[in-house]
């Protein structure tokens, strides 16, 4: 009777063991989960700035509102790899004319409404892009850049990065040009 009394008191200690076991383990697998909504929500803002800031580049650049809305492309924009230095960990902007996504096709981006988005085709020119150049490849005329709005840097043609402040634009406002303004 002992033995028996015994196995009942360990199984009904390993049951009390297992449920305090899984309710600790819900509790990592909560608080992992909340920690990740907040580094997602992190990222999306920071996505989002990165978005404004190129938004705003192009605003106050006559020559990349040029080349953003009317395909007129102004002599002396200035292009990394193109016509002027390139520098990794640099700052660049990511602009497109024509309709297509703000993020290339195969970008790996986060699980997430917001960041699926970027990956869609709009009718007119995507927003555009602050990002970082993570390495140069002029063979292939494309570069390996970052942003917030990925979770892995991801390849662009070069022909789409552009200087974020253009000094042709200095040229322009100095001029009796009404043309941009």
């Amino acid at each position: 009777m002992k033995i028996l009394t015994s196995a009942i008191q360990n199984k009904i200690l390993l049951a009390i063991l297992a449920g305090v076991v899984s309710i600790g383990s819900f509790q990592v697998w909560k608080d992992k989960q909340a920690k990740y909504e907040k580094f997602i929500a992190g990222q999306e803002n920071n996505c989002k700035v990165y978005i404004e800031m190129g938004e705003d580049a192009v605003k106050r650049s006559p020559s990349l509102r040029n080349l953003k809305y009317n395909n007129i492309v102004t002599p002396g924009l200035k292009q990394p790899g193109i016509n002027s230095e390139y520098e990794v960990d640099s700052r660049y902007l990511l602009l497109y004319n024509k309709p297509v996504s703000t993020l290339p096709a195969n970008t790996l981006v986060y699980d997430n409404g917001f960041f699926k988005s970027l990956l869609k085709n709009g009718k007119n020119p995507p927003e555009s892009l602050l990002v970082d150049a993570v390495s140069f490849d002029f063979k292939n005329q494309q570069a390996t850049v970052s942003s917030y709005c990925a979770k892995k840097p991801f390849v662009v043609r070069l022909e789409n990065l552009y200087e974020e402040f253009q000094p042709v634009d200095r040229d322009l406002r100095g001029s009796s040009s009404d043309l941009f303004f």
